[in-house]
C-alpha cells in the first residue's frame, strides 16, 4: 500500500469517527438548549404537501412555547389556531368556523416541532452533515414507525436551536416548518394565550 492510499484510508476513518461524535454532540447541544428554555416565540411558516392531491398549502404566523403549553397561530391564508395544553389539543379553523377539541396521549403531547427531533433521535438512523455557516443538517430515518418515514432539520450548531424542521409520512405527505425572529426566554405575554372565538362557532369534541 502506497503512502497516498494509506493517507486516504486514514482520512476516511477520521471522517467516520468525526461523524459519530458530531451526531452525539449535536444531540447533546439540542437537548441542553431546550432544557434551558422557559419561553420561546418565533415567526413560523408551515408548508403542507398532500401527495394524493399533489397540492401545497403555505401558512404563516407565530409560534409560542412554554413548558407544557404550545400555540401555533396562523393568519394566512386563513386564521388557524392550534393549542396543546394540559393533555388537550384544540384547533380553531376560521374557514369552517369550527373548533375541534380532543384529548391526546402523553407521547403525542411532545409532537411539537421543537421536541420532535429529541423524541425520534434514539429510534432512528441519524445522519449529520455541515450546512451553510453555523447550520448543521440532520436527517432521521425512524427504524419502525407507523406514521413517519423521515425527519429532517437544520440546527444552529452553536446555539442548538432548530431553524427548520420537516417530516415525511409513509403516505408521501410532508410538513415543513421554518422559524425566524426567534426569541428565547423573553417571556410570552398573557394575552397571547387568550382568544375570543365567534359566538356562532361550531364545536366538535372527540
Amino acid at each position: 500500500m502506497n503512502k497516498r492510499s494509506f493517507g486516504v484510508i486514514c482520512l476516511l476513518a477520521l471522517c467516520l469517527l468525526s461523524y459519530g461524535k458530531g451526531a452525539d454532540q449535536l444531540y447533546n447541544k439540542i437537548s441542553s438548549s431546550y432544557k434551558s428554555i422557559s419561553s420561546y416565540q418565533a415567526k413560523v411558516t408551515q408548508t403542507n404537501y398532500f401527495a394524493d392531491m399533489k397540492s401545497t398549502i403555505n401558512y404563516s404566523g407565530n409560534m409560542y412555547f412554554t413548558p407544557g403549553r404550545l400555540l401555533m397561530h396562523f393568519d394566512k391564508p386563513t386564521t388557524q389556531r392550534m393549542l396543546i395544553e394540559k393533555g388537550q389539543f384544540t384547533l380553531y379553523d376560521a374557514g369552517s368556523n369550527t373548533i375541534y377539541t380532543s384529548r391526546i396521549l402523553d407521547q403525542y403531547q411532545r409532537m411539537n416541532p421543537l421536541e420532535l427531533l429529541q423524541l425520534y433521535w434514539g429510534k432512528s438512523t441519524v445522519k449529520v452533515s455541515k450546512g451553510k455557516g453555523e447550520l448543521m443538517n440532520v436527517e432521521l430515518k425512524p427504524k419502525k414507525d407507523a406514521m413517519l418515514q423521515s425527519i429532517s432539520a437544520s440546527v444552529n450548531g452553536k446555539s442548538g436551536i432548530i431553524q427548520t424542521l420537516s417530516y415525511k409520512a409513509h403516505s408521501g405527505n410532508t410538513v415543513k416548518y421554518s422559524f425566524s425572529g426567534i426569541k428565547i426566554n423573553k417571556g410570552v405575554p398573557a394575552s397571547v394565550w387568550q382568544y375570543s372565538y365567534p359566538k356562532n362557532v361550531q364545536r366538535i369534541t372527540d
